[in-house]
């Protein structure tokens, strides 16, 4: 005798071995069937990791990632969009919880089940209520001459035996009535219209076809402009995929199919350009992925200061073709007459090809180039933004005192904002600023809010939200939530990733943080900042050995102080008190020649319980406005030092929310 468990529309079989939602199988993988089932088995009970690795793997030893992996795969198969809310919940340090209500149902009792589902237990008990009263009637009198007549039909019998009959015949009619008012109202269900999705799109990198590989900076300008007027079209119904993700489809020769499952975009656009010294031909067309139909293509011939009115008809034939409904602020926006000078927008762009390099070689040049551009045209606000972005990341990479830059990268960016007030770029870079310079947190949200406002597809504002104002105020489950929004807009930036990775571990979602970072690392091996953060979490969880070896893997010139000042912390915590000194006072003769975060050698002296040289170097910190010092509240590295008067004096002079 099988039994079946039901929970909200999911039937789980175990001996048909499938899982169904109102009839239709979904395929599920054998161990993830198997985790599902004792699941149900066990509903509404807390369940630690070891239980269910011991009751699912049984004869075989495996890493708690495959537990991890197979629970994101039910999630996704029962439609779980998150892990802190739905049928499985994720309970920090102690392991999973299945919330759904079971209803264990015994197939053999259910196997004349007629179509209509809970509504045949109620034409059977109708039924049965109709030949009861058929039987307690002493006359055929109800139905009249009717009845009189079918009986003439009939074979000579009883009259309890006509009574049976006409039962039946009444018992059919209710039956049939609710099987076809079940199939009705299914349906009706069936055919509900779904919440709306939003549509993804993907502008592919640029083609150049002018024979100059010179101008492949030209190509990827191009293109980022083109994404970022997409991505203001209609948020709420359009998401486009970031720059960062699609340039790795730069000469790829990926098939489109291939590429809209990878960025799990609807529509792809194509595009290429030729030029002369003042003509560009462009030529776009958008392309619909499960079919690869072309649904418009088009050429434009311009002239080169005609760029920008070029770029708003592409975005409202994009708009046309799959039917966004613009509100008439946002045509009017597509129809104003833009132009830029040649010379301008040429050393804009030239500054967005070097930024985009993140080397510190690649801010300078594109602060050169930004300069240039805002020199030939006062009032180009997106210069001014690129420039406050190169100053910003000129910083926060370590590279200059923070003290030192943002505020110039503050005062480019006000100015960008006050020549056009729409530029989210502009107000995501014045939002971190607020919360790392000035520390002025309300000043922060308020700013990183309107970028989003202004763009919900800027997947770099839903990343300072994240990692710098939800993360730094203790908003864990928030902050992961808005690195997701970001992950989704960008799946191929490593930065993103990674930040999404060391939020998750440090909010105790361990294992996915770890699946996480394996893999950012499985596409780029060499990423400083994945086997930093990895490292960090390892020596979270006293594995130090690990977070060892991954100081290991930092090569030059990301080695100081990234390797190495991680490498003397993870010593402090041992207790090698001489080799972390020793890199401390390596880290301090470094700090002669060029920058050096001091909060670095503050972490060495926190570990090693050195609370008097700790607050030493932490007042460094705070007076360098270190990035690190807004973690004051969050970050597990501080434990050490909490009890001591002068860190809440410290916590007072950052401003940081209570």
């Amino acid at each position: 005798m099988s039994s079946s468990y039901h929970f909200g529309p999911f039937t789980l079989h175990p001996r048909r071995r499938t899982l169904s939602r109102e009839g239709l199988d979904i395929p599920v993988t054998p161990k993830a069937f198997d985790l599902l089932l004792f699941f149900a088995q066990n509903p509404n009970r807390v369940i630690s990791k070891d239980e269910l690795l011991k009751a699912v793997w049984a004869d075989s030893f495996v890493e708690e990632g495959n537990l991890t992996q197979n629970v994101f795969l039910l999630r996704k198969a029962l439609g779980q969009k998150s892990e802190d809310s739905g049928l499985i919940a994720t309970i920090p340090r102690k392991g999973y919880q299945f919330t759904a209500e079971v209803t264990i149902v015994n197939q053999a009792a259910r196997a004349a089940e007629a179509p209509a589902g809970e509504f045949s237990g109620i034409a059977i008990s109708a039924a049965h209520v109709a030949i009861k009263r058929e039987i307690e009637q002493e006359s055929g009198q109800v139905g009249g001459s009717s009845s009189s007549e079918l009986a003439g039909l009939l074979p000579a019998g009883s009259t309890a035996q006509w009574r049976w009959w006409r039962a039946a015949l009444y018992a059919g009619a209710i039956i049939l009535v609710l099987v076809v008012a079940s199939y009705l109202s299914w349906q009706l269900f069936r055919t509900a219209p779904a919440a709306p999705k939003r549509i993804m799109l993907a502008v592919l990198p640029f083609q150049n076809l002018t024979g100059d590989p010179e101008q492949e900076y030209f190509a990827d300008g191009l293109t980022e402009e083109l994404i970022a007027q997409l991505g203001r079209l209609h948020p709420e119904q359009l998401g486009v995929i970031a720059r960062t993700s699609v340039m790795g489809y730069k000469h790829s020769g990926k098939r489109l199919d291939q590429i809209g499952r990878e960025l799990s975009v609807q529509y792809v656009l194509e595009c290429s350009f030729r030029r002369t010294a003042d003509h560009l031909r462009l030529t776009v067309q958008l392309v619909r992925v499960k079919d690869q139909s072309h649904l418009w293509a088009e050429n434009y011939d311009r002239l080169v200061q005609d760029i920008l009115a070029v770029q708003d008809d592409v975005a409202r034939s994009v708009a046309r073709e799959i039917q966004l409904h613009l509100t008439q602020e946002q045509q009017a926006d597509l129809t104003e007459h833009r132009t830029v000078d040649p010379v301008a927008h040429e050393s804009y762009l030239k500054g967005r090809f070097f930024w985009n390099k993140r080397t510190e070689l690649g801010f300078r040049k594109a602060i050169d180039h930004f300069q240039l551009a805002i020199a030939k045209d006062p009032s180009y606000a997106q210069a001014y933004a690129g420039l406050a972005d190169s100053y910003l990341l000129l910083s926060g990479y370590g590279l200059e005192p923070q003290g030192q830059e943002l505020p110039k990268a503050k005062a480019a960016a006000t100015k960008a904002i006050a020549i056009d007030d729409r530029l989210a770029e502009a107000y995501a870079t014045l939002g971190l600023i607020a919360l790392q310079h000035d520390w002025d947190w309300p000043d922060s949200e308020r700013n990183l809010k309107r970028a989003l406002e202004l763009n919900p597809n800027y997947s770099v504002a839903h990343d300072y939200y994240g990692d710098g104002y939800l993360r730094s105020v203790g908003k864990a489950a928030e902050a992961i939530a808005e690195l997701r929004k970001a992950h989704e807009l960008d799946p191929l930036s490593l930065i993103i990733a990674t930040d999404l990775a060391k939020n998750l571990c440090f909010a105790d979602r361990y294992a996915e943080g770890m699946e996480q970072f394996r893999r950012v690392l499985e596409v780029d091996p060499d990423f400083a900042q994945a086997h930093y953060y990895l490292s960090r979490a390892y020596a979270l969880k006293g594995r130090y050995a690990e977070a060892m070896a991954e100081t290991g893997k930092i090569k030059p010139p990301d080695a100081m102080p990234f390797g190495i000042g991680q490498r003397g912390y993870v010593y402090a915590l041992q207790g090698k008190r001489r080799d972390a000194l020793e890199i401390a006072e390596q880290l301090q003769q470094a700090s002669l020649n060029r920058h050096i975060d001091p909060h670095y050698v503050a972490d060495i002296y926190i570990a090693l319980g050195d609370k008097d040289l700790a607050f030493a170097w932490l007042d460094k910190t705070y007076a360098d406005h270190s990035p690190e010092i807004v973690l004051l509240k969050v970050d597990p590295k501080y434990d050490p030092a909490r009890l001591d008067r002068r860190f809440a004096d410290l916590m007072r002079r950052v401003r940081i929310p209570q």
